[in-house]
């Protein structure tokens, strides 16, 4: 009996088993892109925040093939000071934390995260705005005084426990509302002096700006108000 070998059966068999094979492989060896799920800061719903604070900034990627994931942060403004190390939130999801400082100036910036695992042939991105803005100062004008008349009696005036949370240069404005008229010297500064010219109540209001040039132009505190009481021979107090 003189059997017959079916090379034409064997030849779609080997050709099935190699597409098999090979659609198994490219299944395999095809990768997803990384997501972005959420990004979100430590401040308020409006993202602001003042000139030269930090932001601690938290995001949380997945990656669908649990590949190791590379993060480039760039900035329009201000700096990235330091990077949290991966925290594992599941299998396939990591959460990383960033710190950026905001710069100097007042504005909108965009913060921009890109994402890849070097397998995919992409990336993923991100961008966050965050507002910068400029706080305004607080004026002390020191407590109230009371001192004795005299013809050589110089009253100095302390508005330098006024504030700034910006860390700012203040500009002092004082200014006399009641009392016998007086000029101030050196009235640009935090410790201005006068001479009283007799016995009486001296009020002054003072007012601080911080000198900051920008679009929105320099913050002028609200005033505070000093009393200097100027007795004959001690007379009354407050």
């Amino acid at each position: 009996m003189i059997r017959t070998l079916n090379t034409s059966f064997m030849w779609h068999s080997v050709l099935l088993v190699s597409f098999l094979w090979l659609a198994g492989c490219s299944l395999l060896d095809r990768q997803k892109e990384p997501q972005i799920l959420e990004v979100r800061t430590d401040q308020d719903v409006y993202e602001s925040v003042g000139r030269g604070k930090k932001v601690r900034i938290s995001m949380v990627t997945d990656d669908p093939d649990n590949d190791e994931l590379d993060y480039l942060w760039v900035a329009s403004g201000g700096v990235f000071e330091q990077s949290g190390l991966d925290t594992l939130v599941d299998l396939f999801q990591d959460s990383v934390t960033v710190i950026w400082r905001a710069p100097g100036a007042v504005g909108v910036y965009d913060l921009i995260v890109e994402v890849s695992d070097g397998k995919s042939g992409t990336s993923t991105t991100s961008t966050l705005q965050i507002f910068v803005t400029q706080a305004g100062p607080t004026a002390d004008a020191g407590g109230d005084q009371i001192v004795a008349y005299s013809d050589t009696l110089e009253v100095v005036l302390d508005g330098t426990s006024s504030s700034d949370p910006d860390r700012d240069d203040l500009r002092y404005v004082w200014e006399q509302i009641e009392g016998p008229g007086v000029t101030l010297t050196s009235s640009a500064t935090g410790t201005p002096s006068f001479g009283a010219v007799a016995p009486a109540d001296y009020v002054f209001v003072l007012k601080v700006r911080d000198d900051i040039a920008d679009t929105t132009g320099s913050v002028t505190s609200e005033t505070d108000t000093v009393i200097v009481r100027v007795n004959d021979r001690g007379g009354r107090g407050f």
